[in-house]
């Protein structure tokens, strides 16, 4: 089998880079199946993940001038570009497969340039930030939008997103983990919250919860990973500082993050939304304490509430400022959900899921 996995880049951390990175190197390695990577902006950057060096990589090269809006006017002319650049290069590999997993102008353009060819179109965030179009412009992007039901299939990571997707042909096939040896060893009172540094993040959220229990705990500290926005980036500085907020610190990127888990405690995440966020596997994985908001619809499907970690009602700072001291102090449970989160990430191995996606990809290839 061959597949093209369409992508904006694979030069910078994130849940989409990672997962796709594990999904590539499963692929050639248990399938011996051919995989090309298409970018349309790697600009010569080094890969942020290792990939089997069998993977193909072809960049477009447009280059999509980022800090304006794709309807911006060179941002349009781009796309004719890239429009004909991926024609050109799905006439040469002929794949069995075209996968979409971003959304950047290539999801609009695949099911008109593959019609003759199976297509995937990956859904990696919420579709609950989904609404009815008012303006004149939000109507515009909906019925951009709509061409996404063009794809012979659409997968969703969990159950509760197919609510938001009104269209034909959506499988849900959640993310995977892959085991990494635990050391259990003694852990570090270190909190960890990582993701890019962007709105739907709300780190704000997570720094106003530490701000209201730290002089409780005075022996923990709270480490968040992560870059991005630059502007956002000082404003949760400027938070920290106006307020004077002890033993919280923004580390930006790192690569070593695996390691950084397996010496912290607990793992606290406070996003508006999260479709499937893989980072609180990876976490479990590495042996600690789940906290999360109960935001949609990501967590819920990961986390059973007191078992293997704590669901916090959406939004509620006080509530998760007051549960999290709580897993501070109660040692015993903090334990607990340390060993249950061990137990339960089997559920989402990557044996398990690849034979889901196999058999997806042989079920719809004519």
């Amino acid at each position: 089998m061959k597949i093209i996995y369409c992508t904006s880049h694979f030069c910078e951390h994130g849940g989409i880079e990672k997962m796709l990175a594990q999904k590539i190197n499963y692929w050639i390695q248990t399938y011996g199946y051919e995989v090309i990577l298409c970018t349309s902006e790697q600009r010569k950057k080094g890969f942020v993940y290792p990939l089997d060096p069998n993977t193909k990589h072809v960049d477009l090269g447009i280059n999509y001038k980022r800090s304006k809006s794709y309807f911006y006017p060179i941002n349009l002319i781009k796309s004719f570009q890239h429009y004909f650049r991926l024609k050109r290069l799905i006439k040469v590999c002929k794949p069995d497969v075209i996968v979409s997993v971003n959304f950047t102008p290539e999801q609009y353009l695949i099911p008109f340039l593959a019609k003759q060819i199976v297509t995937v179109k990956e859904f990696h965030s919420s579709g609950f930030s989904l609404q009815v179009p008012k303006t004149v412009f939000e109507k515009l992007k909906f019925q951009l939008f709509r061409i996404l039901n063009r794809y012979t299939v659409k997968v969703v990571l969990n159950q509760d997103e197919k609510q938001y997707y009104h269209f034909e042909g959506i499988e849900v096939i959640p993310n995977f983990i892959v085991p990494q040896v635990f050391e259990n060893k003694v852990k570090a009172n270190t909190i960890i919250a990582a993701g890019r540094i962007a709105p739907v993040k709300q780190f704000d959220h997570l720094i106003a919860a530490w701000a209201k229990i730290a002089e409780d705990v005075p022996n923990w500290e709270v480490h968040i990973y992560g870059d991005g926005d630059a502007h956002l980036h000082q404003q949760l500085q400027n938070q920290i500082n106006k307020e004077n907020i002890p033993r919280i610190v923004l580390k930006g990127a790192t690569s070593q993050l695996e390691q950084a888990m397996q010496n912290a405690s607990i793992y606290a995440m406070t996003s508006a939304t999260e479709c499937f966020p893989m980072v609180l596997l990876e976490a479990q994985a590495a042996g600690m304490a789940v906290i999360s908001y109960d935001c949609p619809n990501g967590p819920r499907n990961i986390i059973k509430h007191n078992e293997n970690g704590i669901l916090v009602k959406n939004q509620d700072v006080n509530q998760f400022s007051n549960e999290l001291k709580m897993l501070i102090n109660n040692v015993k449970h903090q334990k607990d959900i340390q060993l249950k989160s061990l137990n339960t990430i089997h559920e989402f191995n990557e044996n398990t899921i690849m034979k889901k996606w196999d058999a997806l990809f042989k079920s719809i290839i004519i």
